[in-house]
């Protein structure tokens, strides 16, 4: 008996957090989105105010913020300074699929991303500022859906995970 109600609590548990990891990447995106905007707008701050090279700035932006986020600046900061021939598009794309899956961003998300980067480094003062601009306005749409989609599956995910278990449970008794 008792190692059946300690099966069952197994069973319960591992659906639960499955259900719960599931959730988070609902929970987490929206935050990603807002700290990639915060970013982007630390960088036209940059670009606009400061005469640092775009290394140095993504630097600063890095140490600004928290793990992703800054990771994704650190790293292309990082690949631009190597002086190896990469441009900085090509770090900034690099970084994205490097940083990927700690990031928890969607499809659209990154084709933002990739969009901001193909013209990182390559466009004047101004258009880069347009740049920063356009991508904020779109990562801002795609915040608002992410807030929506979270407030939907966050908590389905976390009930289907505990109910899930306790069906599991049910059909093995």
């Amino acid at each position: 008996m008792v190692i059946k109600l300690l099966g069952a609590v197994l069973v319960i548990g591992s659906a639960t957090v499955i259900g719960f990891s599931m959730a988070t990447k609902y929970a987490k995106r929206p935050e990603t989105l807002r700290a990639l905007q915060a970013a982007l707008q630390m960088l036209e701050s940059e670009i606009a105010f400061s005469m640092s090279t775009l290394p140095q700035a993504f630097d600063r932006i890095s140490h600004s913020f928290g793990h992703s986020i800054g990771k994704l600046f650190e790293y292309t900061s990082h690949l631009i300074k190597q002086r190896t021939g990469i441009t900085a598009k090509e770090a900034w794309m690099k970084a994205i699929y490097e940083y990927n899956n700690i990031l928890h961003l969607e499809k659209q998300d990154k084709d933002i991303l990739m969009a901001f980067g193909n013209a990182l480094g390559r466009l004047d003062k101004e258009s880069q500022i347009k740049n920063i601009h356009l991508a904020c306005s779109k990562l801002s749409l795609e915040e608002k859906k992410a807030e929506d989609l979270k407030y939907k599956y966050v908590r389905m995910y976390k009930g289907l995970g505990v109910l899930g278990g306790d069906l599991i449970v049910l059909l093995l008794m």
